[in-house]
């Protein structure tokens, strides 16, 4: 995630940078477009004014007409002088200005009346726009290797930016795992006196059998909370622990283990074709089925049933099911139930911990997924889909 930041950070640089470029580009492209045209302006204004036809300036040609006679430079560009521009002029028109494409070349033209005489300037633009061309390339190139640059200086400035908050997610991550370890033998000591107290329970008042009772409940309850804290702090997927191996005998790995705890609940396994292989962390794909079983075990009665169904789907997906018939939930909740200590949407006291939400991360870190069906009082259903191997 961190990694991802810095390069959408470097990506955003560079961006910042391009847009940055082009508008500058613009601005300088039009500052040389009017800078051009207006020395063009002048050029031929000059011309109009002092020149004669007879005078050869390089890409600059003075026609005058006076009625019939025309007097024409030498070497004049085929189609001048431009007969609409001079019956114009000649009907009295103000004085015009405009391009003209012969060929491969653009002329600026220039047309103006001096008393019965009119006279037009043509320039020959080609320079003009060669510089333009040139100018295009030049900021095309310097945006590119501005670009290449910028995106160097973001993915540097990018990390080192990134740095520290990925050294205080880690110390927190550490802190998290230590105060989470530390924690849990006493509270389990804790928890296993206030269960030794209550088997006095024929000995002891009925108010302190109901506090001792609460007691355990309390205890019982912190245990969890920090044993998933200590699962929290080293959630994430170690590339150097991907492995390859069977969903099919983790899970029945997860259910020899959670056996003791049944009481006499029905906990059993469908596998559906042939091995179905993943590839990932297995310790942590493997605390993510205990918590499922664990979650389906907490609500469904003493002699409810528990099945864990496994199958291969199409496109090359692993689907791992785990159904009860216990308590179930509230279908507003379906969302709410992956979330951290989030409330339920349903009336009650009903709350969420972190089990079935480090359950998603654990997904997710696996490229798959994970949802969840469910009524109250009818049981509930979740689904992990992840990527099969082959």
């Amino acid at each position: 995630m961190l990694t991802r930041a810095a390069a959408a950070l470097a990506g955003r640089i560079a961006a910042g940078f391009l847009i940055a470029l082009m508008l500058l580009g613009f601005c300088a492209y039009r500052v040389v477009l009017d800078e051009q045209r207006t020395q063009a302006g002048h050029q031929m204004g000059m011309a109009l004014d002092f020149g004669s036809p007879d005078t050869v300036t390089p890409c600059l040609w003075l026609f005058e007409i006076d009625g019939a006679d025309v007097r024409r430079p030498a070497q004049a560009p085929a189609g001048f002088p431009l007969e609409p521009a001079v019956a114009g002029a000649q009907e009295g028109a103000e004085p015009s200005r405009t391009h003209v494409r012969i060929g491969e070349t653009v002329y600026d033209v220039l047309t103006v009346r001096r008393g019965g005489v009119v006279r037009q300037a043509v320039l020959d633009t080609w320079y003009q726009q060669a510089d333009l061309d040139h100018l295009v390339r030049a900021l095309v190139l310097t945006g590119l290797l501005g670009v290449v640059m910028a995106t160097i200086v973001g993915a540097v400035l990018g990390r080192r930016s990134i740095a520290p908050l990925g050294d205080a997610l880690e110390r927190q991550r550490r802190f998290v795992a230590d105060a989470s370890h530390e924690l849990r033998t006493p509270l389990t000591r804790l928890h296993t006196r206030a269960q030794m107290l209550l088997r006095w329970r024929p000995e002891l008042p009925d108010r302190l059998t109901v506090e001792l009772t609460a007691m355990v409940q309390s205890a019982g309850e912190l245990n969890d909370v920090v044993e998933d804290l200590l699962l929290s702090a080293g959630m994430r997927t170690d590339p150097d622990r991907s492995e390859q191996f069977d969903l099919a005998t983790l899970a029945a790995e997860v259910i020899e283990a959670e056996r003791p705890r049944l009481a006499s609940r029905v906990l059993v396994l469908n596998t559906v074709g042939e091995v179905l292989t993943i590839r990932g962390a297995r310790s942590s794909v493997r605390r993510m089925i205990s918590t499922l079983v664990d979650n389906a075990v907490s609500h469904t009665e003493p002699a409810g049933r528990i099945e864990i169904s496994l199958r291969r789907a199409d496109r090359g997906i692993v689907e791992l099911e785990v159904t009860d018939d216990g308590t179930g939930f509230d279908p507003v909740d379906r969302d709410r139930i992956f979330e951290r200590f989030a409330q339920s949407g349903s009336p009650g006291p009903h709350h969420f911990g972190l089990g079935l939400a480090l359950a998603r991360e654990i997904a997710t870190d696996h490229g798959g997924t994970i949802r969840a069906v469910g009524r109250p009082g009818a049981g509930a259903t979740f689904t992990v889909r992840l990527p099969a191997t082959s």
